[in-house]
């Protein structure tokens, strides 16, 4: 859920550690800009996710390699935010060579910095990014677009998955990276249950700030603290009769995962600020981006929990696990897209680039590029350039060894995930012993 004020007050999201990072910050709002400024990349990561920025400013360390696909990722989420880096000497370039930088910057600056050029460069990024936004508008988030696209085995086994998890009424957890489409498939349950009829109402657990956290999700009593004027109604009461879809469940704080608990248990509610227990007839359907097994080793989430809402699992798989369905998406969308407007296709080295990307932002991120690409183009053809892709007609021959380390690789990541980040369950799946798992990821050097 994105809060779409930062956009109306001139916002700039700045991350970088030192001294010079806030001395920027300074300038900045000294010139009239409104700055979220962090030194914490869990910190830096959340306010992205839950503001809209035109405008974000890294600083780029000395010591480490930028984790480029964490960046990737996070720029797919609004494809007209203008990233500007700032680098400590102009050999940072030479010394990263497999840094995609024009790839994800609109601009970048050394230190140290002149800050009449760095305003100026801000000022240019911020129109340009409010320009584009106007355009990416006009052009909605397509209406039917609410199936899933493709034809690849593990997107059958999802449609498969979904129309047997439907027909039964316990907790559904749903696995995968962002952008790979968990609330799709918590809405598809949802359509296809006996619970059809009633409402489906979609919680982002990451966006809701905990001190209102219990109000929002059982409701609360009039008077129940200042300002609680009248009664109001928690989105899990209102969900009565349907279902209710708790997305990125990872980040919910541990003080409040005993009251969802409490819930899951007993099926019933209790409004901040009251002691009558009030009977909740919903189901519940979870998602998340991280590995829970591991969260709870780390005690980070409660087990009781997380068996609690480990009963029936779907995984949403990466994209780039099922690229046999990208040509679908990327027509899917783009016909959408261009309805109303001229007739677009888009070239064979524009499908053979996207077939060869990574997709870290996973079809949230093809459907952003393919929307920009429909503004960007003048003519009738799409191409890789618009969609902001490269293609390389040569590909690396590797040794055999390299070949197997690879498949061995993205075997061992399949498993993982297909498996919702059980470890237990992937080294069954794969046939080995738990201990032979560990030390596969670690030899590949897979976080565990």
């Amino acid at each position: 859920m994105l809060d779409h004020s930062p956009h109306d007050s001139r916002s700039i999201l700045v991350f970088g550690k030192g001294d010079s990072a806030q001395e920027l910050s300074e300038q900045l709002k000294n010139n009239g800009w409104q700055i979220f400024f962090t030194q914490e990349k869990s910190q830096f990561k959340k306010l992205f996710q839950h503001h809209l920025f035109e405008v974000v400013v890294i600083f780029l360390s000395v010591e480490s390699e930028p984790a480029i696909t964490e960046y990737e990722e996070m720029a797919s989420m609004n494809m007209a935010t203008k990233w500007i880096a700032i680098i400590p000497h102009e050999n940072w370039l030479e010394d990263h060579p497999n840094f995609l930088f024009s790839h994800l910057f609109y601009d970048y600056h050394r230190e140290p910095l002149r800050y009449d050029y760095f305003l100026a460069t801000v000022g240019h990024a911020f129109g340009m990014a409010e320009l584009q936004n106007k355009q990416l508008n006009q052009l909605q988030v397509p209406q039917d677009s609410d199936d899933i696209i493709g034809r690849s085995p593990s997107t059958v086994q999802i449609k498969r998955t979904i129309n047997k998890i439907s027909m039964e009424d316990a907790t559904v957890l749903i696995t995968g990276e962002s952008g790979t489409g968990k609330e799709l498939a918590a809405r598809k349950i949802h359509q296809r249950s006996r619970r059809k009829q009633g409402p489906f109402i979609a919680i982002n657990c990451a966006a809701i700030p905990e001190t209102l956290f219990y109000s929002e999700l059982f409701g609360h009593e009039k008077g129940a603290f200042t300002n609680a004027d009248t009664k109001k109604i928690g989105r899990i009461e209102a969900a009565d009769g349907g279902t209710v879809f708790l997305d990125e469940i990872g980040d919910l704080p541990l003080n409040l995962q005993v009251n969802l608990l409490r819930f899951l248990e007993l099926n019933q509610i209790e409004r901040l600020g009251s002691v009558k227990s009030i009977t909740v007839d919903c189901r519940i359907v979870v998602a998340t981006n991280v590995n829970l097994e591991k969260a709870v080793e780390e005690g980070n989430f409660r087990e009781d929990l997380y068996h609690r809402i480990n009963v029936l699992t779907l995984h949403m798989p990466a994209l780039r696990h099922r690229r046999q369905d990208i040509p679908e998406l990327a027509n899917h969308f783009l016909s959408q897209f261009c309805e109303g407007h001229m007739h677009k296709t888009f070239t064979q080295r524009c499908l053979n680039a996207m077939n060869q990307y990574r997709w870290p932002g996973n079809v949230r991120e093809l459907m952003n590029r393919i929307r920009r690409a429909v503004i960007l183009s003048e003519g009738n053809l799409i191409t890789e350039k618009h969609m902001d892709l490269s293609f390389s007609n040569h590909q690396n021959i590797v040794s055999l060894k390299e070949a197997k380390d690879k498949a061995e690789k993205e075997t061992l990541i399949l498993s993982i995930e297909k498996s919702g980040y059980n470890h237990t369950l992937a080294a069954k799946n794969l046939g080995i012993s738990r201990t032979s798992l560990y030390r596969l990821l670690n030899k590949h050097n897979i976080p565990m």
